[in-house]
C-alpha cells in the first residue's frame, strides 16, 4: 500500500532531478552562450579595426590630396587677378590662419593685397554700443566712409545702431574709390589717409585688427565667413542681418567691381552665413560666395570666383553640392 512517505519521496525525487537538470542544462548553455558572445565580439574587434584601415587610408589620400592641390594652388590661380588690388576682411569667428593664407594666395595670384582686417565680435557686443558710438563720432563726417553710402543697410532716420554705422565706415574704408561712371563725383571717395584714420579709430577702440600690405584702395573684396553655429538663434540671426548688410556697403552703388563671401563648408547650410546669403534676394544677385575656403581647394575656388567678380558676374561656387558649381567657367 502506498503511504504518504513514499508520495513526498516522489514528490522530492521529482523536484530533485528538475534540479540537477536545470543545473547541468545551464551551465551548458552557458558555455554555449559564453561561446558564441565571444565569438561576436571577436568579429566585431575584427571589423572594427577593418574600419579604422579603411579611415586611416582615407585620411592620409584626403591629406595627400590637399596637399596636392596646395601645391599646385600658385599655379593654377596665376595672373588670374594681376591688375586688381584684394581686401581681406575676417568677420568674428572666422579661422584667422584662413585669412593669411588666402591673402597668401590672392597674391601670388598677381593681386596687390591692400591688407587684412579682423572684425572683432566686440562689435556685435550690446554693452559695447556706447564705446562704438564714441568710436565712430570722434571722425570727421568727410572721413567716414558709411556717411555717403546709399546701399540697403543705410538709414536715413538718424536711429540706425551703432554696429550698422561702424560697419558702413569699415567698409567704406576698405573699397574707398567709386568708378566715376557711377559715382558722378570721380573715383576718390575718401583719402587713402582718411581711409586710415578709419580703420586706426576702430582699431584704437579694440574693435579690429589691421594687418596692411598697401594705403590704397581695394576694387575687389574677400569677406572670410564663420563656421555655421550648432543651431540657429535670434543672436545669430541679428548678426547675419549686420554682415549681409556690411556684403551690401561693400559692393552697392558701385564702390567695388564685386565681393566674394568665402568660408568653411558648414557655412553653406542654414543656419550658416553662406547660406544666409545666398537666400537674400539682393546679396545673392550681388555677392558671390566660395565654401571650403578654409581648405586650398576652397582658397582656389575663391580666387576664380573673385575673377568672375572683376568681369561683373556673380555665382555660388565650391564642393558641399549647395552651389552652382565647383568654379565659375572663365572661358
Amino acid at each position: 500500500m502506498i503511504d504518504f512517505r513514499y508520495h513526498v519521496v516522489s514528490i522530492v525525487a521529482v523536484f530533485l532531478a528538475l534540479t540537477v537538470g536545470l543545473v547541468i542544462g545551464s551551465s551548458y548553455l552557458s558555455k554555449v552562450a559564453y561561446d558564441e558572445l565571444n565569438n561576436q565580439l571577436a568579429s566585431l574587434r575584427s571589423q572594427n579595426q577593418a574600419l579604422h584601415g579603411t579611415q586611416n587610408e582615407l585620411s592620409a589620400q584626403v591629406r595627400d590630396r590637399n596637399s596636392l592641390i596646395a601645391a599646385l594652388g600658385p599655379d593654377a590661380v596665376a595672373g588670374k587677378l594681376a591688375g586688381h588690388s584684394v581686401a581681406v576682411v575676417i568677420l568674428p569667428g572666422a579661422d584667422g590662419s584662413s585669412g593669411d593664407a588666402m591673402a597668401d594666395l590672392l597674391a601670388k595670384s598677381g593681386a596687390v593685397v591692400t591688407g587684412e582686417v579682423t572684425l572683432k565680435s566686440a562689435l556685435l557686443d550690446p554693452g559695447q554700443a556706447g564705446k562704438l558710438a564714441a568710436a565712430g563720432a570722434k571722425l570727421p563726417a568727410d572721413e567716414r566712409g558709411g556717411e555717403q553710402l546709399t546701399s540697403p543697410s543705410s538709414s536715413a532716420s538718424g536711429a540706425t545702431p551703432s554696429p550698422v554705422i561702424a560697419l558702413a565706415d569699415i567698409a567704406g574704408a576698405v573699397v574707398h574709390r567709386i568708378p566715376a561712371s557711377t559715382s558722378g563725383i570721380g573715383e576718390q571717395h575718401i583719402t587713402d589717409q582718411a581711409s586710415q584714420d578709419v580703420l586706426t579709430a576702430y582699431s584704437d577702440a579694440g574693435f579690429l585688427d589691421v594687418k596692411s600690405a598697401s594705403t590704397s584702395s581695394a576694387d575687389l573684396v574677400v569677406v572670410m565667413s564663420p563656421a555655421a553655429p550648432s543651431s540657429g538663434s535670434a543672436a545669430n540671426d541679428a548678426a547675419d542681418a549686420l554682415y549681409l548688410g556690411f556684403l551690401k556697403d561693400l559692393t552697392g552703388g558701385g564702390r567695388s567691381l564685386g565681393a566674394v563671401l568665402a568660408g568653411p563648408a558648414s557655412s553653406a547650410a542654414s543656419p550658416g552665413l553662406l547660406a544666409a546669403a545666398q537666400k537674400d534676394s539682393w546679396v545673392s544677385k550681388n555677392v558671390s560666395t566660395a565654401d571650403t575656403a578654409d581648405q586650398a581647394s576652397g582658397r582656389i575656388i575663391t580666387v576664380f570666383a573673385l575673377a568672375e567678380a572683376a568681369s561683373g558676374k556673380t555665382g555660388h561656387y565650391g564642393l558641399t553640392g549647395t552651389a552652382d558649381g565647383p568654379l565659375p567657367d572663365l572661358h
